[in-house]
């Protein structure tokens, strides 16, 4: 499962939840907005929004040209 973190007015959250979008990307999306959320995504070691976690690889990545590659390579 694709799970990406994200936070209010970010330019970067936006990019990718519309390739997503585009390209009928099944996520669930986690705003760090809430305190649950922004801890999980801390846990993983994340330092930017946004971050996706794909819990069936074990793979977590920030930046958002690389969520989009890596979403871009395996189809989900």
């Amino acid at each position: 499962m694709l799970i990406l973190y994200t936070k209010n007015n970010c330019p970067y959250c936006e990019k990718v939840k519309r390739v997503f979008a585009e390209r009928r990307l099944t996520y669930e999306e986690r705003n760090i907005d809430d305190e649950q959320f922004l801890n999980e995504v801390r846990a993983l070691g994340a330092k930017t929004m946004p971050f996706m976690h794909d819990t069936t690889a074990n793979v977590a990545m920030g930046e958002s040209d690389d969520i989009i590659d890596y979403a871009s390579e395996y189809s989900f």
